[in-house]
Order: C-alpha cells, then structure tokens, then sequence
C-alpha cells in the first residue's frame, strides 16, 4: 500500500508495508530468532519465574543467588562480558542462563544455547560425509554467535579432542570479548587449567559459585543426572508389549497416573512397593525427571550406594560431611529414595521422620514387604493422611525397555 502523505510530503506515493505485513514480517523473525536460539522447552524458564533468592536454606547462599540474578538481568539488557555459573546439580545454573536467552528473544535479539556434550557430539558428526551441516560451518556458528550459551560445562567427555575444541572456542571468544554465558557443575579450581585460566579471568568475566555448601558426599549420591536414569520419563514408560492380566495392567496404569500427578503437583509422600523390575525406579525417576525440568531442586537416592558412603565415611570416621549430607536429604525440596533396604531403613528413620512432620513432598521405592519395613517405619510410610501406597506386583515391566539383563536386576 502507499503511505497516506500530502503532496510534497517526502512520503508521498511511497509504497510501504501494511500492518498486517509488518506484524507478519516480526513474526517470521521472531519464529528465525527462536529456531537460531536453540532454547527448546526452556523457553518456559524465564526472570519472571526464577526463584529470586534460589532455594538453598542457607542465608549466604540465597543472598549471593540474589546477585547473580540481578546481573544476569543486567546481562540480558546489555550483554557484556561473561557470566560464569558454577553449582551443583539443581541449584538453578540452567534456569539463569536460560532466562538470559529468553530476555534477549523478547527483546528481538539473537543468542544461541548449547548444552556442551550435544555441541561435541553435533561436530563429530559433522566430519561425516553427508552431515546436513559441515564442520568448518558448525563451528564458526558457534564460536561467533552474538551472545553464546554454554550449558553444563564439564559433563562431556574428558577427551584431548573436546579439550581441545573447548579451549578453541572459549579462547577465540576471549579474544574476541564476545558476550558469553557458562554453567558448571565443577567448582573453578576443577576446571582444565587452559579453560580455568579464561573463564575466571577478573577483566572479562563475573564467577558465581551457587550453593557451595552442596560440594559435599550426597552431591556424589544424587544419581539423576546417569543417563539410564535421565531416560526414565513418562514418555517412555510403555504398557505395550508386556503380558500382564487385566488387573495387573489396570495396577500398572493407576501407578502411572498417580505417579504423574504427583509429579505435576508434589504433595505429600508416594511409596512405590513391590518386587524387583515391576517398574518401581522408572515411575520415581520419572517424577525426579519432570520436577527438574520445572528447574526444582530434586535429591534422588539410590540407597544401596548410600549404605556404602555411610559404610566407608564411617570408617574414615568423617562425621561432619554426613551430618552434612544426611541435613541436606532433609532439607531437599523433593527427596527420592529408590530401593529402600533393610539395613537402609534404620539409618534413614531420621531423615523421613523429619520429612514426615513437616509433610515435606517425599518418594520411596521398596521391595520389602510391610513387616520387613518395621512397625516405626511403616507407621510413617502406611499413614494416608500423608502418603500414597502404590503396590506394583506385575510381571517384570518391559523387558524391551531394559535391553541390558545386568540393568533389568539392578533397579526395582
């Protein structure tokens, strides 16, 4: 259409877009800008929904959480210089960095967010012949984007080729002071020297150490991030190909249901029973899974291994980190605790007793039955103004879900 100017006007008779067009038009750029930023399903991690203080108890912790979040704000209105994120898993690292790229695409200006291992991953596949994009391309993509992303620094594979490729990119950044984002889930001192040495560098970059005090034996403990463990979800919990009677499917899809419920609105305590491969872990893993992709903090158990660390610090008589970690399973936004044993029971009488009182959102998994759990036990875990039997007695779930036999007898 043509501009509405008088006669002389220096718009007059110039053709200019409708506003259907222009509206289109910042559409096109904003759906461009979206698919260029990678973000995925963290678009829902925004400032507006952070946690202003995190979720630590500890007043230092929350105060320094605080900080961060006002310059990772400042960052995403004018980025300049890098932000460095360091913390244990679930401290918030991912939420940050996800918001600054969600601030930026708001505001109609590229950035790029990649998690570390998947980059290494996409440029070894891009030396193959047929790659949809070629290496030299990938790279320079990467390494020159505007502002650039770089989720879970230090969870890849420490090979001298990713080192390498790792020290490349963050070191042409550092040249180049382009705008740069990094969380970690190594304190800076546990960094590669030649990485260590840029990204903690005081003239370009701002170092945040989250929840410092987490640097202890239960950070070792938390198993959710094993990547058996991270596929357990909902969506990959299948009911076909299993040959159960009609009970015992109706069982198995009541447990899912609960189990997603209460996934999507932790409330009280679920208890998972029932013998080993009935499904017990995939259920719990997959409540952990969804509550940590809504960035909540989730303390998953595996307690065989907890039994060990109490087993070996006892011997090493280091009674100060477990009363760290055995405060820190107390305190835990979510606490999961899979495959609860006989001699696990008694040590841990503290910890859900604790929770118990406080109502606090707990999940256990167990194949013991109820006089093997003990009257003290099982008048907590039995009390349903608090938590939820779920007795999964089926055949073993899935046996095409678990192709390792050695993983199939491992978890409940």
């Amino acid at each position: 259409m043509r501009a509405n100017a008088p006669l002389g006007h220096p718009d007059f008779g110039q053709i200019v877009a409708c506003r259907c067009a222009r509206d289109e038009a910042e559409a096109e750029r904003a759906g461009r800008l979206l698919r260029y930023s990678n973000i995925g399903p963290l678009a829902r991690l925004t400032f507006r929904n952070v946690i202003a203080r995190g979720r630590s108890a500890n007043t230092r912790d929350q105060e320094l959480y605080a900080r961060c979040v006002a310059d990772a704000r400042a960052f995403a209105d004018a980025p300049d210089g890098w932000i460095v994120l360091s913390g244990a898993s679930g401290c918030g690292k991912t939420h940050i960095a996800a918001a600054i790229v969600n601030r930026l695409l708001d505001r109609g200006e590229p950035a790029l967010f990649v998690v570390v291992p998947d980059l290494l991953d996409h440029l070894r596949a891009a030396y193959q012949p047929g790659a949809d994009l070629a290496y030299d391309e990938l790279f320079e993509r990467v390494r020159n984007a505007p502002v650039l992303v770089l989720d879970d620094l230090g969870t890849q594979a420490q090979t001298p080729w990713a080192q390498e490729k790792l020290f490349q990119l963050i070191n042409h950044r550092f040249n180049a002071r382009l705008p740069l984002v990094v969380t970690t889930n190594l304190l800076p001192e546990q960094l590669d020297e030649r990485l260590r040495t840029r990204l903690t560098d005081a003239s370009v970059a701002r170092v945040y150490v989250l929840e410092s005090r987490r640097a202890s034996g239960l950070d070792a403990l938390d198993v959710l991030d094993r990547p058996l463990l991270r596929q357990m979800t909902f969506e990959t919990f299948e009911f076909r190909g299993v040959h159960l009677s009609m009970d015992d499917r109706r069982r198995l899809e009541n447990a899912y249901r609960q189990a997603l419920a209460f996934a999507e609105r932790p409330e009280g305590w679920l208890l998972f029973m029932g013998s080993h491969g009935t499904g017990k872990t995939h259920l719990a893993a997959a409540i952990a899974n969804k509550r940590r992709a809504t960035g909540e903090s989730v303390c998953f158990v595996d307690v065989a291994e907890l039994v060990e660390y109490l087993r070996e610090s006892a011997m090493g008589d280091d009674a100060s980190e477990r009363s760290v970690a055995f405060q820190e399973m107390r305190e835990a936004p979510l606490l999961v605790l899979d495959d609860l044993t006989a001699w696990g029971k008694d040590r841990l009488f503290s910890v859900l007793n604790y929770r118990y009182t406080r109502r606090m959102p707990t999940v256990v998994t167990t194949a013991l039955t109820l006089d093997e759990l003990g009257a003290r036990l099982a008048s907590r875990l039995l009390d349903h103004a608090v938590c939820s039997q779920i007795l999964l007695d089926a055949a073993p779930h899935f046996e095409s879900a678990r192709p390792k036999p050695r993983e199939r007898r491992r978890r409940g």
